[in-house]
């Protein structure tokens, strides 16, 4: 195994790992499935090809090989997260979690998880298994591949890979990003859904897994490209620039584009560039042990995201972090390699305990449903999650701009606008006013002009929240019928932000808290300007949190 490969891999694991933690480093540290993507292509298809090029391929082999380096290790996880969750997840959130179960057991992940979340929402950090997605698209493409790579003639292997690539990141760019003529397509973000989506399919990042597939290709056969080490020791730095400082967060950005060329070019040539120092070698060790890190690290940290209610203290994080590495390295020593290279040897054998495996994880969902009680389903509907006039008005305009018709409520005479906290508002103000409309999205405050920055809060998001608050503005105003406005939010991520900052309408990221008080107090008089009477209803007290008195 080449030194560079298990280094990259090492300091790939430990920026995932950093950025779940959230303590406030490495704040692009999701940068790191990209990096990992790369090296999974390059192997991968390093493995075919000189199988290939030998006549010995042989796709039962392959697939055994395959579900024995990968499946020890990831039922072991999923066995004792079920486990977990079982006592831990409330009966909704044990639900959802059935569901990802069902799709990491099946490769389908990151099919499921779309439906359930995005990933830079609050709601992704109370998913135990929302790391499993680039799994399932991994092991998609590990399906794929020798397929396409068996059936295109040898003379067009590049010039496939390389069709297949362009293909992949066009998709990508037209499902994230839409031209206006005016600027580059890069910077234009689009439909918000449809970006979602394309964060977790396979045809939308196979490119970056197809990066790595022309390295391999490269190196087996153009073997005279050979970048300087100071060009590798260049593109590592950058690696480790670009995950550390909060540039953009949209993805696929500049910035992802910058990681997989970097990571590219690292792999092509010299295989021995790296010192011969302590710190390299044991972040080699680390990258040894990355995929059973991988695993085991977001189950704890999204199990204490949910047992702290979301605040987590900093000790903890810290804490979690170093018993991610010490039963990564456990699960790696006791699960992945006994299976990798010693137990079941017998190919038969392998595939009969693989099935009963599968099937014994598969009888998880199966059994809980029979199981639930009534009592527990009554509990639930009281802890249900209170969307106001519907769950369809956390986020209350269709993608044309239109207005949904569930968040109208008779003629409005009264609009609601705010965050989660506007509404929980919605039931009781329904008693006394029937005709109002409600105007809401989780965490976005209504504030007009500017949206924060913080955590899983990221620039996709403040420009989403932007957007929804332009919408909101421009209804109540056009709206001549709405005489009074109620204002609500819990503006935590306005105020108590740390290392948070503000973002603009016009794209600029500032963390200078006077513009949000000028913007809040625009909001206002633009509402009291046009004649509408705005009534702000505050949160409730938060133990341990100082709010500014605005």
């Amino acid at each position: 195994m080449r030194r560079d490969i298990q280094f990259l891999r090492g300091i790939a694991v430990l920026f995932v790992v950093l950025y779940h933690s959230n303590i406030g480093i490495l704040s692009q540290g999701y940068l790191g499935v990209d990096i990992f993507f790369v090296l999974s292509g390059f192997l991968i298809t390093s493995l075919i090809l000189k199988q290939l090029e030998k006549e010995e391929f042989s796709f039962s082999t392959f697939y055994l090989r395959r579900a024995k380096r990968l499946l020890p290790a990831l039922y072991s996880t999923l066995l004792f997260t079920s486990l977990l969750a079982l006592a831990i997840l409330t009966h909704q959130q044990w639900l959802d979690f059935l569901q990802q179960l069902v799709g990491a057991l099946t490769f389908s992940a990151n099919m499921v998880l779309p439906t359930q979340t995005g990933y830079f929402e609050s709601t992704s950090e109370g998913k135990p298994l929302l790391h499993i997605w680039s799994l399932s698209l991994e092991e998609q493409y590990y399906f794929l591949l020798p397929i396409t790579l068996f059936l295109i003639p040898k003379k067009l292997r590049l010039f496939g890979l390389f069709a297949l690539f362009i293909g992949s990141l066009y998709w990508c760019l037209t499902w994230v990003y839409k031209g206006d003529g005016a600027t580059p397509i890069l910077w234009r973000l689009a439909d918000t859904s449809k970006s979602e989506w394309a964060f977790y399919l396979l045809f939308t990042r196979a490119w970056e897994l197809l990066a790595g597939s022309l390295c391999a290709w490269f190196v087996l056969n153009k073997s005279t490209i050979r970048p300087h080490a100071i060009v590798k020791f260049a593109c590592l730095l950058i690696i480790f620039i670009i995950c550390t400082i909060n540039i953009n967060n949209e993805h696929p950005s500049l910035e992802s584009f910058i990681i997989v060329i970097a990571t590219s070019l690292i792999l092509l040539g010299d295989k021995e560039w790296l010192p011969n120092l302590k710190v390299f070698k044991s972040i080699e060790k680390i990258g040894d042990w990355s995929y059973s890190i991988y695993l085991v690290h977001w189950p704890l940290f999204a199990f204490a995201y949910l047992s702290y209610v979301g605040h987590v203290p900093l000790s903890t994080k810290i804490l979690l972090i170093f018993i991610s590495l010490i039963l990564g390295y456990a699960q790696f020593l006791f699960i992945e390699t006994p299976f990798r290279l010693g137990r079941f040897k017998n190919n038969f054998t392998t595939w009969k305990m693989t099935s009963i495996t599968t099937a014994f994880l598969l009888t998880i969902p199966l059994l809980a449903g029979v199981v639930s009680s009534t009592t527990i389903d009554e509990y639930a509907h009281i802890k249900r999650n209170n969307y106001g006039l519907s769950q369809s008005c956390n986020g209350s305009f269709e993608q044309d701009g239109t207005l949904k018709d569930t968040c109208i409520s008779g003629k409005p005479t009264m609009a609601i606008w705010g965050d989660s906290y506007a509404m929980h508002l919605v039931p009781g103000l329904a008693v006394n006013n029937k005709n109002f409309v409600q105007l809401t999205k989780s965490m976005c405050g209504p504030i007009s002009g500017i949206a924060p920055i913080k955590g899983n809060y990221d620039s996709i998001w403040a420009k989403e929240c932007l957007y929804f608050n332009e919408q909101a503005l421009n209804n109540i105003l056009n709206n001549k019928d709405i005489s009074h406005v109620v204002l609500s939010s819990t503006l935590i991520t306005y105020l108590d932000f740390e290392n948070g900052h503000y973002q603009t309408i016009d794209g600029a990221i500032t963390a200078d808290l006077t513009l949000f008080l000028k913007s809040f107090n625009t909001t206002l008089r633009t509402l009291q300007a046009h004649g509408k009477t705005t009534v702000i209803i505050s949160p409730p007290p938060n133990q341990g949190l100082i709010l500014v008195n605005v």
